[in-house]
């Protein structure tokens, strides 16, 4: 897995290997993603991912728009320039049994490998692609 960012026409392009692409920004108020917005629609994305496999794989019928997570970042008021918390909201227009809704929350919790790493953190190794190895 892998992803390439570049700036393009003072625009931060961000591309897959497989040919998708979205626009970042380094200014909340410009059109695009922020790295805080990235972030935060990755794990919603996942969470979102694992409450529909997990409701086909219990064949549960439902529509996309029953599906909605809301992911809210809260910055780190002092130390390092980090996110310190995250609030996920997850809708489920569905009509499910109270103990039921709350085994899928749990289980899409558990499958989400980005809220997974959110939550363990993760080695980060940088390297100088100018650097000759």
């Amino acid at each position: 897995m892998k992803t390439i960012v570049t700036w393009s026409n003072n625009d931060l392009e961000i591309r897959n290997t497989t040919g998708g692409q979205i626009v970042g920004t380094e200014n909340a108020d410009d059109q695009g993603f922020t790295p805080i917005e990235l972030l935060t629609s990755s794990l919603g994305e996942c969470i979102v991912i694992s409450l529909s496999r997990l409701l086909k794989r219990d064949d549960v019928s439902f529509e996309e728009k029953d599906l909605q997570v809301t992911v809210q970042a809260h910055k780190a008021e002092k130390g390092p320039s980090r996110v310190e918390r995250f609030t996920v909201d997850i809708q489920l227009a569905l009509d499910l049994d109270e103990k039921y809704r709350k085994r899928l929350i749990k289980s899409a919790q558990r499958a989400c490998t980005i809220g997974n790493t959110l939550k363990s953190g993760a080695e980060i190794t940088y390297h100088d692609g100018g650097d000759d190895k």
